[in-house]
């Protein structure tokens, strides 16, 4: 599989260097500025006494996240277009440069290179969040101590997150577009961080991390007389770094991960929902996880409202229960203007232990309001 898609990808490039050769672009890339930032004031309880999970936090408090897009483009004049995307963290983060990477595309498809989500990730439809900017799937903002082996649910397939990597995607065709990525190295998943994002060569005996990884997704996009249906399939592999003994020893294995999911609009209503299951590159029997959500959302003028549910379970081995998270959400939205929405809901979340540890275990509340503007 490595070989046919080097093989293909250098096909595409090669037809790309062909093409290219000799056209003129307009311009040069010019940047342009964008980006996010949201806020919100959280309030609400958990299970905090003594020897709870949430013992000694404070019952309130304020959150953000924020980033600054560096975007440009331009297209040669036989009509191929480059462009770059680097986003800066708005705070100070381990990873300041959340993404950079660099794209090309014409009718071939679209190629792109850098530190950016895999196609698995970034194809993906499934369940709408009713509060813009938390959700309930690896939401940007979780008040609650959520520290069972499960943490918030997530539905997308990705093993190597934002690590160095080459994606293809195909043009649409009848509704259809293919996606599939190629990582060598996913530093990080176990190392601290990689050695040198600039000389590219990394150590390949990293116990217990994933690399050469293969992460790729199908999805069906057709508008029908009043709505539009969305259908995603994605997958991800990677192979586990380490000497055979030493793999053995940590009880690591292969990562693989699949998952599916819809989005339906129709008129005013938005429905979805989304399954994925992961080995978690662990070896030890019954140590497997499962994720899933569903939501609905409704827009009512300027106001969108809705209410999602989401369920995440990881086996604790073998003789053991299961670590499981659930999540229910309401919550609303309205478009003040261009770029500004105002937000808010309640999310109510049950964690559980599979020893029903009380230093694990949790009941949380949270009542959120804030604002998102998008730049």
């Amino acid at each position: 599989m490595k070989n046919l898609f080097l093989s293909t990808t250098a096909l595409v490039a090669g037809s790309m260097l062909l093409t290219v050769n000799g056209a003129q672009a307009a311009e040069k890339i010019k940047l342009g500025l964008g980006g996010y930032f949201a806020a919100v004031a959280v309030a609400g309880s958990q299970s905090d006494g003594v020897g709870q999970s949430a013992a000694n936090t404070r019952n309130h408090g304020f959150a953000r996240e924020s980033e600054i897009f560096f975007r440009g483009e331009t297209t040669l004049d036989n009509g191929i277009s480059f462009g770059v995307d680097m986003q800066l963290e708005g705070e100070t983060s381990a990873d300041q440069i959340d993404e950079s990477y660099i794209y090309v595309h014409g009718t071939f498809g679209r190629v792109v290179y850098g530190q950016d989500d895999p196609a698995s990730d970034s194809m993906y439809y499934g369940s709408p969040a009713p509060i813009e900017g938390v959700g309930l799937v690896s939401p940007d903002f979780v008040s609650s101590v959520l520290a069972n082996g499960v943490a918030s649910p997530a539905v997308k397939s990705n093993i190597s997150g934002d690590a160095d990597k080459i994606t293809y995607f195909t043009p649409r065709m009848s509704g259809f577009q293919f996606g599939l990525s190629y990582t060598p190295d996913t530093c990080g998943a176990v190392a601290a961080a990689c050695a040198s994002d600039a000389v590219g060569l990394e150590s390949q005996i990293d116990t217990g991390q994933q690399s050469e990884a293969f992460e790729g997704a199908v999805n069906y996009v057709r508008a029908f007389k009043g709505g539009e249906i969305a259908l995603y399939a994605g997958m991800a592999t990677a192979n586990v770094e380490g000497t055979a003994a030493a793999v053995a020893a940590a009880g690591a294995e292969d990562q693989d991960q699949w998952g599916v999911g819809f989005t339906l609009v129709y008129g005013d209503i938005t429905f979805g929902a989304d399954y994925r299951e992961d080995n978690q590159g662990t070896s030890a029997a019954n140590t497997d996880r499962t994720d899933y959500s569903v939501g609905v959302n409704y827009v009512v003028g300027d106001w969108t409202v809705g209410m999602a549910y989401a369920h995440g379970e990881a086996e604790a081995g073998a003789g053991l229960g299961k670590d499981e998270t659930d999540g229910y959400q309401v919550g609303a939205y309205y478009a003040l203007g261009p770029g500004i929405t105002l937000t808010g809901g309640m999310t109510y979340w049950d964690v559980d232990d599979n020893l029903s540890a009380a230093a694990v275990e949790n009941e949380a509340k949270e009542f959120v309001i804030g604002t998102v503007l998008e730049f």
